[in-house]
């Protein structure tokens, strides 16, 4: 038993949102950089661990291994509420948190399964792309949905509480159909994307870093775990 949680990841990839998130918590947490597509050690270490091979994987202290971002964000909230990554239990915003959460989980990442990579459930070309194409067009009706649903007022999704939504948009952002298509088809979204990042170099500025993800989202260098230098947080 320890009490360090060890997050595998890819960079650009959904455990940048875990990262900030464990970043919030102020838990000691070391980073494994995997390339989760491609065949070697360190995904054959990643499967021994999480049998589909999906990043973020999550091993807490207790060794028992965590998957799915939702879940964790979730196990997270309950472990150290002070990071602020749900809305309390009874409060108004908690419906809405944990429907968009789900949604974005549920109804939005599939569509990356299918349409990143269509060749694996349409060997044919052209089926693949007609695959491709209808599953983009159903990621951007979701996308404007999700975008109709953010707060008009902001700063934040939920108005003026920052959430772990917050980091999913950011991140999100930065994957297809590309940051271009948010700022023009869901400025919401953008917006929320831009702040969350501004939040991130400004801790970046204050603090000597090495690397940063995609959406401005300060990831640890590979080292034994320890504390990561700070991302978002909100005495920056």
């Amino acid at each position: 038993m320890h009490d360090t949680y060890t997050l595998f990841g890819t960079q650009g990839c959904g455990s940048t949102i875990v990262a900030a998130a464990l970043v919030l918590t102020a838990f000691p947490w070391g980073y494994e950089e995997v390339d989760y597509m491609q065949d070697g050690p360190e995904r054959d270490r990643l499967l021994a661990l999480n049998p589909l091979g999906q990043v973020p994987t999550l091993v807490l202290p207790n060794d028992e291994v965590m998957t799915e971002s939702a879940a964790i964000i979730l196990l997270l909230h309950d472990r150290a509420p002070h990071a602020e990554l749900a809305p309390p239990g009874g409060s108004p915003l908690l419906p809405r948190f944990l429907r968009w959460l789900l949604f974005i989980n549920a109804e939005i990442y599939p569509t990356f399964t299918y349409a990143d990579h269509p060749q694996r459930w349409q060997p044919q070309a052209a089926g693949a792309e007609q695959l491709k194409n209808a599953v983009m067009d159903y990621r951007e009706r979701l996308l404007r949905q999700l975008n109709a649903a953010a707060g008009a007022a902001g700063p934040w999704f939920l108005g003026k509480s920052f959430s772990a939504l917050d980091l999913y948009v950011a991140v999100m952002c930065n994957w297809r159909p590309g940051r271009a298509w948010f700022r023009q088809h869901c400025p919401r979204l953008y917006a929320i994307a831009e702040r969350v990042e501004q939040r991130g170099a400004e801790c970046v500025a204050e603090r000597p870093f090495r690397r940063c993800c995609p959406a401005g989202i300060v990831m640890p260098p590979r080292r034994p775990a320890g504390n990561p230098p700070v991302f978002l947080n909100r005495d920056c």
